[in-house]
């Protein structure tokens, strides 16, 4: 008679579980990127940063952030292009510290994704820097690539820094 009642008590138990609907739900957002050998995982660059990478001895580093287009538009907020989004971003860098020198923009197709990218240089507390800012526009996301180094490196490592940001797979 015990078997009985726990055979019964188990059976409605799980009768129960059937009838509860489930519908899949993408938890995050998944990109791919290359990222050099020589570069080590991080998580001191910036809070904020999907990934961050650095080479202590190179002086090189990346973070990653990224901006989901739904979280956007519920903010209001609404970028046409990834030009757009790179201009509005940069913006902030130029009022941060108006000694900073922007150049050499430019716009292009990467992995199906629309890029458009941007050099920054400028000097804190004595010491000349340089940043490769990437801007990517996917279908669901736009991303802020940033790459940099001390001055002195930056010729040595902006190649890496453009196979880095033309890497992003979403």
């Amino acid at each position: 008679m015990k078997q009985l009642s726990i055979i019964l008590l188990l059976a409605s138990t799980l009768s129960g579980y059937g009838q509860t609907k489930f519908t899949e739900r993408i938890g995050g957002h998944v990109f791919k990127m290359s990222i050099p050998d020589y570069m080590v995982k991080t998580y001191e660059l910036n809070d904020v940063a999907s990934i961050q990478y650095q080479n202590s001895t190179k002086e090189a580093y990346i973070i990653v952030i990224e901006d989901s287009k739904d979280q956007l538009e519920s903010l209001g907020i609404k970028f046409t292009d990834a030009k757009n989004f790179l201009d509005e971003f940069v913006k902030d860098y130029k009022i941060e510290n108006e000694k900073r020198l922007l150049k050499n923009e430019i716009q292009f197709i990467a992995n199906g994704n629309d890029c458009a990218q941007i050099e920054l240089y400028w000097t804190e507390e004595g010491t000349d820097f340089f940043m490769l800012i990437t801007a990517i526009e996917s279908k669901t996301h736009f991303y802020k690539i940033l790459n940099w180094t001390i001055l002195a490196n930056a010729d040595a490592l902006k190649n890496d820094f453009r196979a880095i940001s033309k890497s992003l797979k979403d």
